[in-house]
């Protein structure tokens, strides 16, 4: 939906019936900057889902919100279109700014009656390069991961990219994301950015590279710090993968999926954690499943058979039966692979939690129990059908790269918890039941020495009430966090873009 390309309803913003926002009177500046009716269309088409916090913020019949508290959605094509309209509106007006996918606050989606949204989801281009021996990709804010992973597919190349195929790929990058398959490999997908156009809050198009102070600000914190229109990033080959193999182990009691986690995770941490040619992920799913997958990079030695024959002597100690096992071979297929999985997740809206805890270096014996015993044992799997508990192997090429401002960093082991649920099928009360139950398992996790929680900026829930969001948990460092803060004063004095993941730790 969205209308017809029309000039902006300069009237929401008091200024009168004919005026421009600048106040001369002329069809110039962002008069020809598409703007979207109705509002409540528009955020039904594009929300992917809603914070679970937000679900239980209801009207007494349990209704959802259904419309955003933006003046106004504009939908930009270009840079100039932004530039034009940021430069055209009073110093007053907040911007929010969504690109081609989501946040789990839904910041930027409601934003306020002080704000307007720039919905990003024109910005569509995926154009390649070469610049010396490095094959790039320039990629514009509107693109999701299924676009870009299509479009590398036939290129030979490799990318460092989230599973979610819906994920806008530069609000990935811009806070801070991570990759489960590749990033031991091929680093942060942040990482690998070697140029990026942005427009400032005074509504200047600024081209940034390495040699900007700015510039690495950007790969953490950029939603907070300006609107970024494009990121160019380094491609790897295709041959980064030599294969890799995935087991799906049908469970039918949490006892027996926490007796498999607990096998599993001392596997992935002992076989796997010290090898940096090998990539493993768990996840337990709320569908009774445990899904084991294991990525063998180029440079990994010896038989991938024996690698996770363990795996498979350990399902049959607990007589749990592997329903399927599946084998890649290109980082299309590992790219690829959770896609239908993930597009089963929908919902009137879906509901979504989602919260993440790690450790620096290789889990103790106590972190790995608590992630069987607590996290495995009590998250809302049965609540939330949807749900599920993924865990990553991290570090590897990640440490010997540039450092961005994101705690992923800094993490070898990861834990996501993902909570995600039918809200309309659900009452107020079965949701605060979900969200209480996730709480619960979180403030425990508070209590673990060695275990951060909620650590990454795309893998965190911020508007919990008492959250353990910190800023130098999400920058990484508690200097990452001060520079950070010193630009935020710099480039946005007065804090326009304020609908972001991190408003609460930068004020």
């Amino acid at each position: 939906m969205g209308s017809a390309p029309k000039k902006p309803e300069i009237g929401a913003f008091g200024f009168g019936e004919g005026s421009t926002p600048d106040g001369t009177g002329d069809d110039q500046g962002s008069g020809a900057i598409e703007c979207v009716e109705p509002k409540d269309a528009w955020l039904l088409q594009r929300t992917y889902c809603l914070s679970g916090n937000r679900l239980l913020r209801t009207s007494s019949d349990g209704s959802i919100p259904s419309t955003t508290c933006a003046r106004q959605v504009y939908r930009p094509r270009s840079a100039q279109e932004i530039a034009e309209l940021v430069r055209s509106i009073p110093a007053t007006i907040a911007i929010a700014c969504v690109g081609g996918g989501h946040e789990t606050s839904n910041a930027a989606m409601f934003a306020s009656s002080e704000a307007i949204v720039l919905d990003l989801v024109h910005l569509k281009s995926i154009a390649f390069h070469q610049e010396g021996e490095s094959s790039l990709v320039t990629v514009e804010a509107g693109v999701v991961f299924r676009e870009l992973v299509e479009a590398v597919k036939g290129r030979q190349a490799a990318l460092p990219v989230g599973t979610g195929p819906d994920v806008g790929v530069v609000g990935y990058i811009v806070n801070g994301g991570l990759s489960g398959y590749f990033s031991r490999r091929l680093g942060l997908l942040g990482q690998r950015v070697v140029r990026l156009t942005m427009v400032t809050a005074e509504g200047d198009i600024r081209v940034l590279t390495p040699e900007d102070d700015l510039f690495i600000a950007m790969l953490g914190a950029g939603s907070a710090l300006g609107i970024v229109v494009d990121v160019t990033i380094m491609m790897g080959p295709a041959s980064i993968l030599q294969s890799a193999e995935q087991r799906v182990v049908a469970y039918e009691t949490r006892e027996q999926a926490v007796a498999f986690a607990r096998g599993a995770l001392r596997i992935q941490r002992d076989s796997a954690l010290p090898n940096d040619s090998v990539s493993m992920e768990l996840v337990v799913t709320g569908t009774k499943a445990l899904v084991v997958t294991v990525v063998f990079y180029d440079a990994f030695k010896g038989s991938t058979a024996e690698f996770v024959k363990p795996l498979e002597a350990l399902a049959a100690s607990l007589n749990l039966s592997i329903v399927l096992k599946s084998h890649w071979s290109t980082w299309y297929e590992a790219a690829t692979a959770l896609w239908p999985v993930i597009a089963e997740m929908k919902g009137s809206p879906l509901g979504m939690l989602q919260h993440s805890m790690g450790t620096n270096g290789p889990p103790t014996d106590a972190v790995l129990d608590f992630i069987c015993d607590t996290v495995v044992a009590e998250a809302p799997l049965d609540q939330a059908q949807f749900s599920i508990v993924e865990i990553r192997t991290l570090g590897g090429a990640v440490l010997s790269q540039s450092e961005i401002p994101t705690g992923n960093c800094h993490h070898q082991f990861f834990v996501d918890l993902i909570t995600l649920y039918d809200a309309k099928a659900k009452t107020v009360a079965e949701r605060q039941e979900i969200a209480t139950l996730t709480q619960r398992v979180m403030e425990k996790a508070q209590h673990v020495d060695g275990l951060s929680l909620d650590f990454s900026g795309t893998h965190s829930q911020p508007d919990d009430v008492n959250s353990s969001v910190t800023a130098s948990g999400i920058f990484g460092t508690e200097a990452m966090a001060d520079s950070i803060r010193g630009l935020k004063k710099i480039v946005d004095p007065t804090n326009r873009f304020r609908f972001h993941p991190f408003a609460k730790i930068l004020g």
